[in-house]
């Protein structure tokens, strides 16, 4: 049976297929291509930020450390911070004991109950020469109230001789990170800071490259105003701080190199030490020469000729820098003020090269820094 109803077709509207346009491969590898671009822009950019802002972290700690050696050597009839003399520091025997400037400087900064009577737990013996040593608790250094300085915990850290950190017995360093030993003071980039201390007392006033810069002291030789030896600890050190850098590769163009390891000879290192430390206002040369007559006749000899007479400072210190080299060959000052036989002599303080006079832009004699052509970070005082 039919209805008499009449159903009318329904009327359906057309469909459109909308399809999404997908990215050709052209213009991806476009995109892929920009976006590299931009990276390789923006990862130098932040990596140079970040150098720059260790840098200047890295300044404030030197400053700090200046500052408070300034204060204890004003508090101290003009004696610098440290318990060893310089020349204990220089010593034969520093040269494998390992105690560092720092170290050494540490225990007047860091006030007086570190120092101990006697041996036992947590205790370590220290000293830069065998038979005189002393007792330290290294968890007090710091924490007496009287301490000129206070390490922070993030610039304060072990040194391994283990893996070639630090060359030295037990307490300067240690086999592993929870041996009891001296800490030191490292600085933004993770490597250790060197403190150079001039021996005013024995030499005021140099008058030949022997008396301002030695390897070592034994007794009975020429007493230097700075030793080597005092550093000796993280000079040979063959994977120092958090950079690893070896420190006893011989100086070559391109490579991080120190000019002061013992990569470099002993002659090699007392030049250098002779510009790093020196003060350019204290030009001296030898007896029976005029330092005028010197400096109006540009020539090897000349160059060689002049020394300081004294420090930059009565202690200076000292940063690697973000390259993680005490004076690297690396840097720019290899190939503008390095000497031949890999050193660097201080008088191209005042000459061009031996041919000529140094000279500002208006024709006139002057003298520069040397160390500026180095990354390495450098703070003296002291006067």
């Amino acid at each position: 049976m039919h209805s008499g109803r009449t159903e009318e077709p329904i009327m359906r509207t057309p469909r459109t297929n909308v399809q999404n346009r997908a990215f050709s491969l052209v213009e991806l590898l476009t995109v892929i291509a920009i976006v590299a671009l931009v990276i390789s822009i923006i990862l130098p950019v932040l990596g140079s930020v970040r150098t720059t802002g260790k840098m200047m972290a890295t300044q404030q700690v030197l400053n700090d450390i200046s500052a408070a050696a300034a204060k204890f050597k004003a508090d101290h009839n003009g004696r610098n911070p440290g318990y060893f003399s310089e020349r204990e520091m220089g010593s034969v025997d520093n040269a494998t004991r390992g105690m560092s400037g720092m170290e050494n400087a540490m225990l007047d900064l860091a006030g007086e109950n570190a120092i101990v009577d006697s041996g036992g737990a947590g205790i370590v013996e220290v000293g830069p020469v065998a038979s005189e040593t002393i007792f330290v608790n290294p968890a007090l250094i710091g924490a007496d109230k009287g301490a000129y300085y206070t390490p922070s915990r993030e610039y304060y850290e072990a040194q391994l001789s283990s893996t070639g950190q630090q060359v030295g017995v037990e307490g300067h360093a240690a086999s592993s990170e929870t041996d009891p030993q001296l800490l030191d003071i490292v600085d933004a980039f993770g490597n250790p800071v060197l403190f150079w201390s001039a021996d005013t007392y024995t030499v005021s006033q140099a008058t030949s490259l022997d008396q301002f810069a030695q390897i070592n002291y034994a007794p009975g030789s020429t007493p230097a105003m700075f030793y080597w030896n005092s550093n000796a600890a993280f000079l040979q050190s063959t994977n120092l701080g958090r950079g690893g850098r070896d420190q006893t590769v011989p100086p070559q163009p391109g490579v991080h190199a120190s000019l002061l390891g013992p990569g470099a000879g002993e002659e090699e290192r007392k030049l250098t030490m002779s510009a790093l430390l020196g003060s350019i206002s204290a030009a001296r040369v030898p007896a029976g020469q005029s330092l005028d007559d010197v400096l109006q006749n540009p020539s090897e000899a000349s160059i060689e000729a002049i020394f300081p007479g004294r420090g930059r400072g009565a202690f200076v210190v000292h940063s690697a820098g973000p390259d993680g080299v005490y004076l690297s060959s690396k840097d720019k000052g290899f190939s503008t003020v390095a000497h031949e036989g890999d050193h660097i002599e201080f008088g191209l303080s005042f000459f061009a090269n031996e041919n000529s006079r140094l000279t500002d832009e208006d024709g006139n004699p002057t003298s520069r820094d040397l160390m500026e052509e180095f990354d390495d970070i450098l703070v003296s005082g002291g006067g």
